[in-house]
This record gives structure tokens, C-alpha cells and sequence, in this order.
């Protein structure tokens, strides 16, 4: 959150009253800066921000009559993972078909990792033996984190707490996502807008329980 890289997506203009999916330039040749900046991981800087109208729970209870902790208790797999801008445009922050999985554990650890799809194997396949240009592709198509977390019941808002960071810098931050909850199975978790590439906009990664 606290990093100040930034985004400048080039998505196709929306029509009035419509709101119309683009892929990113960034999407399309992934970079550090992209990850970055589709992660949302910068809201913190924008303090005093609103809340997203549709992220801000204040009063939603979750399913179940659980409360919340307990109930992000278990495995998620990633459906989708969009940035919206003030005029309503969608992108795709890692491009299409993005994959990733968030964990959350009854003894209040989480865990996420999210990667783009067809990444390429180093030609000699040891940890050690990439080249410095496979090194740097894995890198930026992959991010990860891990650490407790806590949940605020009453506006809906989970923070995650960095123990473990594949960007170092983010080691000891916090990590601030508006729950909405789409029935049992569906969870979207949102951050705060955030200002990147002179646009205001709202990364929403939308998840899906994992059945046993």
C-alpha cells in the first residue's frame, strides 16, 4: 500500500451508461509496476479516501449468521481480478485469466499468492538456474503474501498484517479489504480508490470457496 508505483491502463473508452472491459497495455506485457499497482496495495497512501460504494459493508452481516472471521475461515480460488476507473472502465490488472488463492485459518493466519497464467518454465529447471531475463519474467508474473489478520465486524473490513512478502518492502504493513459477501461461496474483496495514472480506481479481486 504504501509503495508509489503506478498504472496507467489502456482500456477502451466506455459508451454512456455502459461500462466496457479493456485490457491493460501493462496486462499485455506484464511488469512489476503493473502487479503493483492491481493490487491496490497502495490505498493506504490515499488516507481519508472514501470507501467504494458497493465495498463499504457497514452493517452487512455474513452468511450463515456468522460472523465474519469465522466465516472467511477456509480456501478461495480467484475468479476475477479488475481494476475499475471513475468512468467505469474494467480492466484486467494481471490480464486475463489471472489465477490465485487466498486462505484464511481459524488460528488467524491468511495466506495469498496470484500469478498470471502460461508463465515459462526456466530452461534448466533448478531454483538456481534461471537466467537473469527468466528470473525477472518469473518475478513479475507472480506476488505473494502472508501474515495475521483481523477483522473488523462491524464495517465489514478484513486487514492483513505482513509477516512474509515477496516485495520485502511490504514486510510489517497492513493491508486494508472491504468484505462483501455473494451468498456462502462468493466472497469480493475491495480496497479504498486509490489515485494511478492521474485516474481514480478500485481493485476488486472476486473469489469463490473452495468446496472439500
Amino acid at each position: 500500500m504504501e509503495h508509489p508505483e503506478q498504472l496507467s491502463p489502456q482500456a477502451y473508452p466506455a459508451s454512456a451508461g455502459s461500462v466496457t472491459r479493456g485490457i491493460s497495455l501493462a496486462s499485455q506485457r506484464p511488469s512489476r509496476r503493473a502487479l503493483v499497482a492491481g493490487m491496490g496495495l497502495m490505498a493506504a497512501a490515499a488516507g481519508g479516501a472514501a470507501a467504494p460504494d458497493d465495498a463499504s459493508a457497514a452493517g452487512q452481516t455474513a452468511p450463515g449468521g456468522k460472523s465474519f472471521r469465522s466465516w472467511l475461515v477456509g480456501t478461495w480460488m480467484m475468479e476475477s481480478f479488475t481494476s475499475t476507473d471513475d468512468k467505469g472502465v474494467v480492466t484486467d490488472a494481471m490480464g486475463s485469466g489471472a489465477l490465485g488463492v487466498i486462505s484464511y485459518s481459524a488460528d488467524g493466519w491468511m495466506s495469498v499468492q496470484i500469478m498470471r497464467p502460461g508463465r515459462k518454465p526456466f530452461a534448466v529447471p533448478d531454483l538456481d538456474g534461471g537466467t537473469p531475463e527468466e528470473t525477472i519474467q518469473a518475478a513479475r508474473t507472480f506476488f505473494a503474501y502472508a501474515g495475521p489478520f483481523e477483522v473488523d465486524e462491524e464495517k465489514a473490513i478484513v486487514y492483513h498484517n505482513l509477516q512474509f512478502s515477496f516485495m520485502p518492502n511490504w514486510i510489517g504493513g497492513r493491508q486494508k479489504r472491504y468484505i462483501k459477501a455473494e451468498g456462502d461461496d462468493v466472497l469480493e474483496l475491495s480496497g479504498d480508490p486509490v489515485l494511478i495514472g492521474g485516474k481514480t480506481q478500485v481493485t476488486r479481486l472476486r473469489w469463490k470457496r473452495r468446496k472439500a
